[in-house]
């Protein structure tokens, strides 16, 4: 057996020994054995008593489950029905108790996937068949062959016919609709469980904020649900659930099932997070984990909200920017006044909430507000990166209403040098106009390249980086404030 392969079921130990409670579970090793397989014993979905669904960044989950059966010690093959369409086979693992022993010899994916009627002719060469005519007739026919198209005798000869024209009366005793995996096995021990954990893909989640945003106190209530998606193609039932934050490497893009259902329910797991707390969280390394929520039944297409941060309230920052738009070495071809609006935002920082640990995972932020006749509305939405502790956050609003402004250009000089850039100098005016009931810190930043110097203003500004200008201004309420400044090329 490959390193690869011991390393993946080296897994398991950790895998059973951290989730499920009894005995330490080690892992089954492969072997080359050609003992004789005594007997097959199949563990259903009806076989599973525990089961714990991890769910990671970009349609990536993990199941961790446990089913019960009477599994004798020797050599036997465990046929492991009802898991999910988007199973990842080859990241299948398994473990029993150690005092067991346990090997494995092989795995084998009996998957029904686009090839099911082909692999279901392929029992029925030799057999009796019927043929669908166009005309809705019906004709018995023995398959003689389905390479190349399906050959079929019938009483007017040997034809091809079209696999959709063909109808099977009765199904292979071993048919499964979902994957199963055959894993034969041996053991010094009879077993009364097996331990398993997989990949899969088709199970998603994300963050959505929720945002109530005081103006007047300038403070944010900020809340987070986690909204988890079902595409696996197969229902989940009473699993434990955990949700992972952060950004694994992945290699390999994973499968996702075809069908899925536009429903979508409230979770009944209010339980594990009392009064719509924050749910309990864990690192693992550069990871973050949040949960676990108990009783997790979805059906595939199905998608659960669940409380995921408990509401903070977080003084916010709040921010009215204008940016010039043009060129300042192409100004002087203009002189109109370039009216614009401001964006609006609000900056918080990440305190780590009750614990002091807990990053705000990437998402989704919408935001409400009151108006005077306290009515909620909404201001506006914008993404969220994950934002560890002690890191702030900007969240764009939108282009603020009450507050306007006009970039003008007042005098503008070009000389021409020769072999070298256009020697220019400026002179530029904005006028802020405030129309609402507050006084706004108005921010205006200028690009200019990073050799030119301003050789004059009237409200000092500050350069936080070599080719950006920033002036930070004070708006009355119902007042217009100018900033005039000149600037000239260096070089």
């Amino acid at each position: 057996m490959s390193s690869e392969m011991r390393n993946r079921f080296a897994m398991a130990t950790l895998l059973s020994a951290a989730l499920f409670v009894g005995p330490v579970i080690e892992p089954a090793s492969a072997q080359s054995g050609d003992e004789k397989t005594e007997e097959t014993i199949t563990l259903s979905g009806e076989n599973r008593s525990k089961m714990q669904l991890t769910v990671y960044p970009g349609n990536l989950g993990m199941i961790a489950e446990q089913r019960n059966g009477t599994i004798p010690k020797g050599v036997k093959t465990l046929r492991i029905e009802d898991l999910p369409q988007t199973i990842m086979d080859d990241t299948f693992l398994m473990g029993a108790q150690k005092d067991a022993n346990l090997v494995w010899h092989s795995l084998r994916n009996t998957a029904n996937g686009p090839a099911t009627m082909y692999r279901l002719l392929q029992d029925q060469v030799g057999k009796t068949i019927t043929i669908r005519r166009k005309d809705d007739e019906l004709v018995e026919g023995t398959l003689l062959s389905i390479d190349g198209g399906a050959l079929v005798r019938t009483l007017d000869g040997i034809e091809q016919v079209p696999v959709e024209q063909i109808i099977i009366s009765d199904l292979p005793g071993n048919f499964a609709t979902s994957p199963a995996i055959e894993a034969t096995i041996g053991s010094d021990a009879a077993l009364d469980h097996i331990s398993l954990a997989y990949l899969l893909g088709g199970v998603s989640w994300q963050t959505a904020y929720v945002g109530q945003y005081d103006s007047a106190q300038n403070v944010l209530n900020l809340s987070a649900m986690a909204r988890v998606t079902n595409q696996t193609g197969t229902a989940i039932n009473d699993a434990q659930l955990r949700l992972v934050a952060g950004d694994p490497n992945r290699v390999t893009h994973t499968p996702m099932a075809k069908a899925a259902r536009g429903e979508m329910m409230m979770s009944a797991m209010a339980d594990s997070a009392p009064g719509g707390s924050a749910p309990d969280r864990e690192t693992m390394e550069n990871l973050h984990v949040y949960g676990p929520f108990d009783g997790l039944s979805m059906r595939n297409g199905d998608v659960v909200m669940m409380p995921l941060i408990a509401s903070q309230a977080l003084p916010a920052t709040r921010k009215v920017i204008f940016n010039g738009s043009a060129n300042l070495y192409y100004a002087g071809q203009s002189d109109v006044s370039e009216f614009s609006r401001p964006d609006l935002e609000i900056e918080i920082e990440n305190d780590g909430g009750p614990d002091e640990k807990s990053p705000w995972p990437a998402g989704t932020v919408r935001v409400f507000g009151q108006s005077e006749s306290s009515v909620t509305g909404f201001l506006g939405e914008d993404n969220l990166s994950l934002t560890p502790v002690g890191r702030k956050a900007t969240i764009r609003l939108g282009q603020a209403s009450n507050i306007s402004g006009t970039r003008k250009v007042t005098a503008f000089d070009r000389k021409a040098r020769p072999s070298m850039p256009d020697e220019i100098t400026a002179n530029m005016e904005w006028s802020i106009t405030n129309g609402g009931e507050r006084t706004e810190t108005v921010t205006i930043r200028e690009n200019v390249p990073a050799d030119w110097v301003v050789t004059g203003e009237d409200h000092k500004h500050t350069k936080p980086q070599p080719d950006l200008i920033v002036w930070t201004i004070e708006v009355p309420a119902g007042k217009e404030v100018n900033l005039s400044w000149s600037v000239k090329s260096t070089r």
